[in-house]
């Protein structure tokens, strides 16, 4: 059972954990064999990715939803209420009016 706010939906190749609008773990074949394990990537807060790996995908929604429960204030904390909020820190204008020097044509 996730806790208030989170869902599982599909992303790329296999589960995503939600929070909101944003994607806080996912799940996925590790490769192309017939029975691979499950990698899963968890980023509660944006900044180190954890990578687990289970033997099925079963395996790997358990374990999200008793990793979201476990790290649901943390994860709630850290969730932005704008989904642009990523974008405070840069410098959006300053880059689109950056001026770069051109590449001189090789001699020869």
């Amino acid at each position: 059972m996730l806790p208030e706010g989170f869902r599982f939906e599909w992303f790329v190749d296999g589960p995503a954990l939600y929070l909101g609008n944003e994607v806080v773990a996912t799940a996925s074949p590790a490769n192309y064999d017939p029975d691979p394990p499950w990698r899963l990537c968890m980023n509660p807060d944006r900044q180190e990715r954890r990578t687990v790996f289970r033997r099925n995908q079963d395996e790997a929604e358990r374990y999200m939803a008793a990793w979201a429960r476990k790290w649901q204030d943390r994860l709630r904390e850290q969730n932005p209420v704008n989904p642009m909020s990523c974008y405070a820190g840069l410098n959006v204008a300053g880059a689109q009016q950056a001026e770069y020097p051109r590449r001189r044509k090789r001699r020869g």
